[in-house]
């Protein structure tokens, strides 16, 4: 009765408690599946890593540029013409040239601006004896340019003064007005067929009429392009921050170098046809200088001028180097 009875109460015991431990487990396992999937919620709610900002580009807290370049050349020529040589001069006496301008922006009323232009001639006491002062002109500039969108174009209109403080006489100050149209020729290459996304040839024509000594008028036309030899080369070092461009400006007279030159009869004809090549690096991009700095270039300059009116003029050649800045 006792082994019974023993049986009997092991039976009882193992029916209450093996459902209890199963009962048990199932509530682990269920508070376990609970965990796993609250913490994959958690990480599928939680927001995406932020992205890196991006350095916005810099813009000008005000709507004005500067700009300051400074030139050493062998000759100074100004229209075919040259005014820095005398009779029997040898080795080259330098030209050191000083350019500073400003100019405001105005948005879509175009843009109005202010030059001085100096020009200092290491030989000038041997062309004007009388004084030893090197400085050989100023020029005094004021002008108005716009943009016309419509017409792919661009103009510019002003006014040039000239101030020659070694000539005696009223000939030491006369003024010019002027006006030049520039033009974007890519829309007429990309109709014919060509790809490009920006300008080709740059063309441009300017007119300049003298309003006071000289009553005469000059009309020029010009050509150029810039050829970027990041955009040949790559990123080469040195090469990739250099700009070559070469030009072509043919010059047209009326009535004007005869009595510049104080020489022969007032006539209209071509004068001359200047070949140009300006090589520009880029000092800022080569430094890495911040746009907020402005910008630095150093170019070096080659030009050919061919005289189509030899008995006035003769053919030069000259060149030079101008450091620039601007902001």
């Amino acid at each position: 009765m006792k082994d019974l009875a023993a049986t009997q109460l092991l039976l009882v015991v193992t029916l209450l408690v093996v459902p209890a431990l199963a009962r048990a487990e199932a509530t682990t396992a269920d508070d376990s599946n609970s965990g796993l999937l609250a913490l994959l919620a958690a990480e599928v709610n939680q927001p995406p890593p932020a992205s890196p900002e991006v350095e916005s580009e810099w813009t000008k807290p005000i709507p004005l540029s500067f700009s300051i370049d400074y030139t050493l050349i062998t000759d100074y020529i100004f229209r075919g013409v040259n005014l820095s040589e005398y009779a029997r001069e040898g080795r080259e006496e330098l030209n050191h040239q000083l350019s500073v301008g400003t100019e405001l922006d105005m948005g879509e009323w175009g843009n109005v601006g202010i030059g001085l232009w100096f020009e200092w001639y290491a030989g000038q006491e041997r062309l004007t004896p009388t004084d030893s002062n090197n400085l050989q002109e100023v020029d005094y500039t004021v002008y108005y340019s716009r943009d016309i969108e419509a017409l792919h174009m661009a103009i510019e209109t002003g006014w040039i003064g000239y101030h020659l403080p070694r000539v005696n006489g009223e000939l030491d100050f006369t003024h010019e007005w002027y006006v030049t149209l520039s033009f974007d020729d890519g829309p007429l290459w990309r109709a014919f067929g060509v790809g490009t996304e920006g300008p080709v040839l740059n063309p441009y024509v300017s007119y300049y009429l003298d309003m006071d000594d000289y009553r005469g008028s000059w009309l020029e036309f010009g050509i150029s392009h810039d050829f970027s030899l990041a955009e040949i080369c790559g990123g080469a070092p040195i090469l990739r921050n250099i700009t070559v461009t070469p030009s072509l400006v043919l010059g047209m007279d009326h009535r004007w170098l005869n009595p510049a030159l104080g020489v022969g009869s007032p006539s209209t004809r071509l004068a001359n046809l200047t070949y140009g090549l300006d090589v520009a690096y880029d000092l800022g991009a080569a430094v890495n200088l911040p746009a907020e700095y402005g910008s630095l270039t150093l170019t070096g300059s080659l030009y050919f001028s061919q005289a189509f009116r030899d008995e006035i003029i003769s053919d030069e050649f000259w060149g030079g180097a101008t450091l620039g800045y601007s902001w």
